[in-house]
């Protein structure tokens, strides 16, 4: 796998009382710097939605229209897509991993691109050296092993080499603060 093609996607949903339902992704290179970068308007909804929806209108925003509509709009083509809501494993998109990545505090395992199972959809992966590995959560039905998932592993110690792979989550986190202040 080339460098040039190697991109990460990163994306956030998050709610704010006062500001309502938002997103965004980040599309990155190898090496952190970004490709392309689409965010939503905050999405307030209705009395009448938070009557019909009920306890799924925060599921079904996040989901169905905000990651939905953000991978629709989206120019560069993705394979993967990180995200820090478990939520949004749920989300299914034809060709597209959706896969939860977060840091974690756990002693390195011993070289780049190790990593040890948790549980069958999720792993501890060590992505560059004396770093702590990220963890790796997957939808229910996916198992950690085969092509699709060496593919995964080897995106991310490629990248690993160069940047904080979790890092551009938190970028961001921060752009869409900035959005909700009306920072832009």
């Amino acid at each position: 796998m080339s460098s040039e093609i190697t991109k990460l996607a990163y994306g956030i949903t998050l709610s704010s009382s006062t500001k309502g339902y938002l997103g965004a992704i980040l599309i990155t290179d190898y090496k952190g710097f970004p490709l392309e970068f689409r965010y939503t308007d905050p999405i307030v909804p209705t009395k009448i939605q938070q009557v019909l929806y009920g306890e799924e209108l925060e599921k079904y925003l996040k989901i169905d229209v905000i990651t939905d509509s953000l991978v629709k709009a989206l120019s560069e083509d993705i394979s993967i897509l990180f995200v820090q809501d478990e939520d949004l494993l749920e989300y299914k998109a034809k060709d597209i991993l959706i896969l939860r990545l977060t840091p974690t505090q756990s002693a390195a395992l011993s070289n780049p691109g190790n990593y040890e199972k948790i549980k069958e959809n999720e792993v501890l992966l060590q992505t560059a050296h004396a770093k702590a590995p990220v963890r790796l959560l997957f939808r229910e039905d996916f198992e950690c092993e085969g092509e699709k998932f060496d593919r995964v592993i080897d995106k991310l110690v490629k990248a690993g080499s160069f940047m904080d792979v979790d890092e551009p989550l938190v970028r961001v986190q921060k752009t869409l603060d900035l959005v909700c202040e009306q920072k832009l």
